[in-house]
């Protein structure tokens, strides 16, 4: 903690960037304009549609809108509001996307993905300054971001449409800010990093664990005192207050205008379900949370750390004169209390666990690379060139090897067929057969069968009502709502015609494509087959 930190970068830093910015697109290349429709299309498609709704309601920022009217609470889609207004963690990420597309004219899925890939390149070159500040070591800040960005989770959502990943740079930026002031007790950088820990929490509300962490050992080294308090109060009542004034505003669209995200805690129902979420959840993500070899690199890391933490205390032993003298608090209690606050919301969001692997993201995955890059400094550092070169040649085996294990878990998590995938599909050129067919562009859209809730809207470019099941329940309120055009996919509909075959007579088909139908509803009843409807005005 003695060195002081370099405000230039040097020219070891601006290598380590450039290479993060090349493995970082080498991962990403082919997929840079890749429309949501895999893992998670849902969520993504979602916020994808904040973007789109920011250019839709002339970028007012307190009103975020999707594409729906209908939205998923509290009615579980069955209610349908006047507005597609929705509450949403503080939009910033989603309303510079749309900025940038109105600047680029256009609002295809590179845009997204560029920003959200540049914001990722951000926060990656700040954890190895981080790591750097940690190690004082090239090859080993190095190794810790490789093993960051070659996560299977981190590379699928390093330029993906969920907020967590620019939250997750700006908690690494406000850490790195908070570590210049742990060395030089300058105020403004505490404040810095106040702000950008805020940032984080107002993007995804998860991100209090970060902040609420740095202040709690902040607040251990002011028992010890180690430092002041009270300088530090305005940024700490300043975050307070934006974080407040952020929740009672979402808290009032909530109320007003309805959500399509989750709102509520959901913790398991007992210890036998609390076991049960955990197998799930680790069947299905433990190795997409990280490779094999970086839990071998973990353990291994680990380990040495351990022992070499046991010899320097029995080394301490002997040099009763260095031991008397009080030693700061070790930076090893700021991840171990973040670690403490993961596992409190894990508990409280136990019962999503098993279905979002993207809480790792906003959770555990800052802690242990902190432990990691903690570990990492505890093996002893070499000027020797022959040791930094063995160190760099083995960072670089190890690099390659988990760059192209997580190119391959880029296309395995591509490979299974899914209802977003297949609506995708259908659903492509579907705002030219709108406009072909003299579908206005404010016309409200009832979408029967499409998935996920937004993701149809953003490909037709027009609002409207998701059904995305064949509840009967669900259906027989979305024909009371007041919608113009009603488009379905032939092939879901085709599926689910058993069940709802008496829909034939409620359906005037207007046209179509092969692929989709756009129908408006009947005010008699029509009896006609299945091939008379799929087969009129084709």
């Amino acid at each position: 903690m003695n060195k002081s930190l370099k405000d230039k970068p040097s020219f070891g830093h601006l290598i380590a960037l450039a290479l993060i910015v090349v493995a970082g697109l080498f991962i990403q290349r082919g997929y840079m304009n890749e429309y949501p429709s895999h893992i998670h299309a849902w969520a993504e498609q979602d916020h994808y549609a904040l973007s789109v709704g920011f250019i839709n309601n002339g970028f007012d920022f307190f009103h975020p809108e999707t594409m729906i009217y209908n939205k998923q609470f509290p009615g579980w889609w069955k209610e349908a509001s006047e507005t597609t207004i929705t509450s949403a963690d503080f939009p910033v990420h989603e309303y510079i996307v749309a900025l940038l597309m109105r600047l680029f004219d256009t609002d295809a899925p590179w845009v997204f993905r560029l920003w959200t890939l540049f914001i990722a390149f951000v926060g990656l070159f700040f954890l190895f300054k981080i790591s750097y500040f940690i190690t004082r070591d090239w090859p080993k800040s190095m190794l810790v971001v490789i093993v960051a960005m070659t996560s299977p989770i981190v590379a699928y959502y390093m330029n993906g449409f969920l907020p967590g990943i620019p939250a997750l740079s700006m908690s690494i930026v406000g850490l790195w800010f908070y570590l210049k002031y742990h060395e030089g007790e300058q105020i403004k950088h505490f404040h810095l990093s106040v702000a950008f820990l805020t940032l984080a929490l107002l993007m995804r509300t998860t991100f209090a664990i970060a902040l609420i962490a740095m202040l709690c050992f902040e607040m251990l080294r002011v028992m010890r005192k180690e430092t002041s308090f009270l300088n530090k109060l305005p940024s700490v009542v300043l975050a307070i207050a934006a974080y407040l004034a952020s929740f009672l505003w979402n808290r009032h669209l909530r109320l007003t205008h309805g959500t399509i995200f989750l709102n509520n805690l959901l913790p398991p129902e007992s210890w036998q379900d609390a076991q049960e979420l955990i197998t799930e959840a680790y069947n299905n993500w433990a190795f997409q949370y990280f490779q094999h070899l970086h839990y071998w690199l973990f353990l291994v890391f680990a380990l040495f750390a351990i022992a070499f933490a046991v010899f320097h205390a029995i080394a301490k032993k002997r040099h009763t004169d260095s031991a008397s003298a009080k030693q700061p608090l070790s930076l090893w209690w700021l991840p171990s209390i973040q670690l403490f606050g993961c596992l409190l919301f894990t508990v409280a969001m136990m019962q999503q666990i098993q279905y979002h692997d993207y809480y790792f993201i906003d959770t555990f995955l800052l802690p242990l690379l902190l432990l990691l890059a903690l570990s990492l400094k505890a093996i002893p550092a070499s000027k020797r060139t022959i040791i930094l070169v063995t160190e760099c040649l083995v960072v670089a085996i190890l690099a390659v090897v988990m760059i192209r294990n997580v190119v391959e878990t880029q296309t395995t998590r591509r490979l299974q067929e899914n209802h977003g995938e297949i609506s995708y599909n259908n659903l492509k050129d579907a705002d030219r057969l709108l406009d072909s067919l003299n579908v206005p562009k404010n016309a409200k859209i009832l979408c029967l069968f499409g998935y996920a809730q937004n993701g149809p809207f953003i490909q037709m470019k027009r609002k409207g009502y998701s059904v995305m099941t064949d509840d009967k329940e669900l259906i027989e309120a979305a024909f009371t709502w007041d919608f113009d055009y009603i488009v379905i996919e032939n092939s879901k509909f085709e599926t689910y015609l058993e069940r709802q075959r008496d829909m034939l007579s409620r359906l005037q088909r207007v046209g179509g494509n092969g692929k989709l139908s756009v129908c408006t509803p009947t005010h008699h009843t029509t009896y006609q087959s299945a091939n008379e409807f799929f087969d009129a005005k084709e």
